[in-house]
């Protein structure tokens, strides 16, 4: 009978258990249902409010309409609504300007940027055998008009992609240099991109990355491989200021691999608070002395690959807080050629630290003299600050003598 008892309550339980799995599965079902049913409502709403005023302006207006310019401008309204700056719509210009910015190798006037503290963009380098070279265009000029429209009513993005263009067209720019004006037609072209150098400095193999692109591992394991092999250097000096760390972050994870040695390199956090491990090292470490130069322009990547080098103890970080772009972004194209850049998750150095909105912060903060311009060819620790300060820290936290 006791046994009998026993069965009958140890069903009750069981049955009250599916009911209430049951019930709360229901429950939860109809409110994601709810959920997305007001979902599909607001959107429905959006596309009808849109639908409104096409047909509208169709009827009412009193020019042609352009459709792939209307097209562009919704896709970029839609971007602007999320209040995240990140996102980038890139037409298929742009994206075809990318990919040969990835490879090295790219169709424009011949001329490296940056955008200045007025929103303007500013040249920051100007390569040899170019129309940039050929007009006369110099480091430190402002692009002030493209095409006789203003530059800042334009934008950055769209002042930067016009200096891009198939090989044998051209574009007429305005430049303001001490506050004069000229204005040229420049004749794009293509050229190949620098994206390494090294020099020696004070004993210290110093290694100036202008930017990441697929030339970028093989010129830095040549580079590197070479000093190794001379077996002299005391250390070396990264210097990724003023350097936004590209489109790629296979490239940043590369050449980590071969200097940090074995470790959790690079995770992400996602939308569902999910952490995954994205990027993991080999064995190959480089114990020498280390520091890594940035500054308020160095972004991306860029930021990443500092602040991974920045969790090793032999590596000192120096000159002024990142910009704080710490998410890993991803371009997704759509049928007819343009595309989305986005970020997808918050990156994480060495798998736990985080660097987005607030930047990597130096071990030694030291700012560069004010108009300083950061070379690409041979530095100078006289006319450079930061770099300076490098050596000094390099030379008293890691001398033979300790």
């Amino acid at each position: 009978m006791n046994k009998k008892v026993t069965i009958g309550i140890t069903l009750a339980f069981i049955f009250i258990a599916v009911a209430i799995t049951f019930t709360a599965t229901m429950i939860y079902s109809m409110n994601l249902f709810d959920q997305k049913i007001v979902s599909i409502q607001e959107r429905e709403s959006m596309y009808e409010k849109i639908s409104e005023v096409d047909a509208t302006v169709r009827q009412n207006y009193y020019r042609e309409i352009d459709d792939e310019e209307i097209m562009n401008a919704l896709a970029k309204g839609y971007i602007a609504g999320t209040g995240d700056d990140s996102i980038k719509y890139y037409s298929a210009s742009d994206i075809a300007r990318i990919e040969d910015t990835k490879t090295g190798k790219v169709s424009g006037i011949g001329v490296e940027t940056e955008v200045n503290a007025n929103g303007y963009v500013q040249i920051k380098e100007v390569y040899s055998g170019t129309s940039a070279e050929k007009v006369g265009i110099h480091a430190g000029d402002t692009i002030v008009k493209v095409e006789g429209n203003d530059a800042l009513s334009l934008g950055a993005d769209q002042v930067i992609s016009s200096l891009f263009g198939p090989n044998g067209e051209e574009v007429t720019l305005t430049y303001s240099r001490e506050g004069v004006d000229y204005t040229f037609a420049f004749v794009y072209g293509v050229y190949e991109t620098r994206s390494i150098q090294a020099y020696d400095v004070e004993g210290y193999t110093y290694f100036r990355i202008m930017q990441f692109n697929d030339l970028t591992m093989e010129q830095f394991e040549d580079l590197l491989s070479a000093k190794m092999a001379e077996g002299t250097t005391k250390g070396f000096i990264y210097d990724i200021r003023d350097t936004d760390g590209g489109y790629d972050i296979n490239i940043i994870a590369n050449m980590l691999d071969k200097i940090v040695g074995q470790c959790t390199l690079i995770s992400g956090t996602y939308r569902d608070g999910m952490t995954k491990v994205l990027f993991t090292s080999g064995p190959d470490e480089i114990a020498l002395p280390t520091a890594v130069l940035v500054n308020g322009n160095t972004v991306g990547y860029s930021e990443l690959f500092a602040a991974v080098l920045g969790e090793r103890d032999n590596v000192r970080v120096i000159g002024e807080t990142t910009a704080g772009v710490g998410t890993h972004r991803v371009l997704s194209r759509f049928p007819d050629g343009t595309g989305l850049y986005m970020p997808v998750c918050e990156l994480l150095a060495c798998g736990s630290t985080s660097y987005n909105e607030t930047g990597v912060t130096p071990d030694f903060v030291t700012s560069s003299y004010e108009g300083f311009v950061i070379s690409d060819e041979e530095p100078s620790i006289i006319d450079d600050l930061q770099l300076r300060k490098a050596v000094e820290v390099l030379d008293s936290e890691f001398s033979s003598g300790e």
